[in-house]
């Protein structure tokens, strides 16, 4: 993964596979309180958790610039999980776009 390379505290999560419990942006920042999905090499990683295929961990991931964000969200109604959490769909790419700059982009 691309991200793991540039965002060290991100190695060991897979954001294509996590899901998107919430998102809190702001005029220089987006956060997303995440369902991440872990693998192996994160150091909190606990294999069959949540009797699931995926090992998971909450958490908050922040993103943030000097330059103005751009945030556009699709307006949908959430769904909810099986455990009635809010379901905002995951992260479907995180890539970069140029030396300074990042998308994310989910559904």
């Amino acid at each position: 993964m691309d991200y793991w390379d540039r965002f060290p505290d991100l190695a060991g999560l897979v954001l294509e596979e996590s899901w998107v419990l919430e998102v809190a942006p702001s005029e220089r920042a987006m956060a997303l309180r995440l369902d991440a999905v872990m693998t192996e090499e994160h150091p909190r990683y606990r294999p069959g958790e949540r009797g699931g295929q995926y090992a998971y961990v909450t958490g908050w991931l922040t993103l943030s610039s000097d330059e103005p964000v751009g945030v556009e969200l699709s307006g949908a109604a959430p769904t909810r999980d099986a455990a009635g959490e809010t379901d905002l769909g995951q992260v479907d790419r995180f890539e970069r776009v140029d030396q300074e700059s990042w998308e994310a982009e989910g559904n």
